[in-house]
């Protein structure tokens, strides 16, 4: 597994429960407590340990984690930035999520992002699938789309089921969104 996902995960467990959670899953998974370096990839059973352990520790299913996990990577600026490029509204970037594990091989060509195959179903609903083999992605996307739809001010039903998650968007301008600056101009939300 790359590097940064395990710096990730450890990121998120700092910040989100404490130094302290850190060490007890790091100790538990044997991984060095003093931290991952990003530029230094791991098997990935290491990864899988660590989210094992986290969930077990925290008592919270590894898949809802996960999910907190994707929506703190979207809150990160350079994250944010990246995937506001996707749409100037929450329907077009879900629209074009398909272009997402392109545009972090360019930033991360070894990453090993899953492709995203978005498909519009009955009901305005949008389908994205995730291929075989990338099932923990499923959970972490689902966290991202979770955190976009707030910082664009859009009420979204979010289903997150393995590799395939289902978002329906009744309401795209529900509250003011986050700004943000796109070409020069500030755009907020959905306007």
């Amino acid at each position: 597994m790359h590097g940064l996902i395990n710096r990730s995960i450890e990121g998120f467990l700092r910040d989100v429960y404490g130094d302290g959670a850190w060490r007890d899953v790091a100790e538990a998974a044997q991984v060095d407590p003093r931290g991952f370096q990003t530029v230094c990839d791991s098997p990935d059973e290491v990864s899988q340990a660590l989210i094992g352990q986290a969930a077990a520790r925290l008592e919270k299913p590894e898949a809802e984690l996960l999910e907190d996990l994707g929506a703190w990577l979207a809150g990160m600026e350079s994250i944010r930035r990246l995937l506001r490029f996707s749409g100037r509204s929450f329907p077009e970037f879900l629209h074009r999520l398909e272009e997402l594990p392109g545009r972090a091989h360019m930033v991360l060509p070894d990453l090993g992002m899953p492709a995203l195959t978005v498909t519009l179903e009955e009901g305005d609903w949008l389908a994205i699938a995730l291929p075989e083999g990338a099932e923990g992605w499923g959970a972490v996307i689902a966290g991202l789309i979770r955190a976009m739809a707030d910082d664009y001010g859009a009420l979204g039903l979010i289903l997150a089921d393995g590799r395939r998650i289902r978002v329906q968007v009744p309401d795209d301008a529900f509250a003011a969104g986050r700004d943000f600056t796109l070409g020069g101009r500030a755009s907020r939300g959905a306007r």
